[in-house]
């Protein structure tokens, strides 16, 4: 019989915030998707000059923006960025563990989850990759 201990906690494997796209709320939609391609990855965090979580702007938004926006690409490119972000995203903190962490994920339908502390600043960013690539290798060890 395998017992799941689930000691990984979303500090394990999060990623730090040199490894993914963090810009200010004025930086232009262009700028924000280079950098989103720069990491290779999906989503960027708009942060405040004191790191504070602000927004969230993905590939997601990026699609339902070009097809609801009536506007030129070339003007939603010098747009700044915040004009398209989702202010009111989902995030979670350290101490969570992993597998509920992943579970939301599932739930939302997510791929990266911001990892801030009590005063919003952001610490982290979890990716589901590497946060399910965790789960089985602890899963793989335990069970042998």
């Amino acid at each position: 019989m395998f017992i799941q201990k689930n000691n990984l906690l979303v500090k394990d494997v999060m990623l730090s915030n040199d490894n993914f796209p963090i810009v200010s709320a004025n930086h232009i939609t262009k700028e924000v998707i280079d950098k989103m391609n720069h990491f290779r990855i999906g989503i960027a965090c708009i942060v405040s000059n004191k790191m504070r979580l602000e927004a969230v702007f993905c590939d997601g938004d990026l699609r339902r923006t070009i097809i609801n926006n009536q506007q030129t690409l070339s003007s939603f490119f010098i747009d700044d960025i915040v004009n398209y972000a989702v202010k009111n995203y989902k995030f979670v903190n350290e101490k969570t563990t992993l597998l509920d962490a992943v579970k939301l994920m599932g739930k939302l339908k997510i791929w990266d989850l911001p990892v801030i502390n009590s005063k919003s600043e952001l610490k982290g960013l979890l990716h589901l990759h590497p946060a399910v690539l965790s789960l089985l290798n602890e899963r793989i060890i335990e069970s042998k």
